[in-house]
């Protein structure tokens, strides 16, 4: 049941959370949030048309509704996933800034 959004929330939501609380210095707010939104424009485009086409469907019993003819989860998946892939950047970004301080610190 609604297995798709536990994904989501395990795999997804929850690690942006942790990132998002690692990053919150590094992060600008303006810049994310207008990146954010021009991947979910592609996304939502890229998805209406692979479904209309019958590349892909969704089995209404495993998700939680539809919204303009996609899952719900769809459009968590198109802010998260994105999220999720630039949170880790910055993260590993970090790891490395610090990592290379170290060294010149010697």
């Amino acid at each position: 049941m609604y297995i798709y959004l536990q994904l989501l929330c395990i795999f997804v939501v929850f690690p942006n959370i942790i990132l998002i609380y690692l990053n919150r210095k590094k992060i600008n707010y303006i810049i994310l949030l207008i990146s954010l939104f021009i991947l979910f424009l592609i996304a939502i485009l890229w998805d209406q048309l692979s479904v209309r086409m019958g590349l892909w469907s969704f089995s209404q019993n495993e998700i939680v509704g539809s919204l303009f003819g996609l899952p719900i989860e769809e459009y968590i998946f198109f802010i998260f996933v994105p999220l999720l892939s630039i949170s880790i950047y910055l993260f590993i970004e970090k790891i490395l800034c610090v990592e290379k301080k170290m060294k010149n610190n010697r």
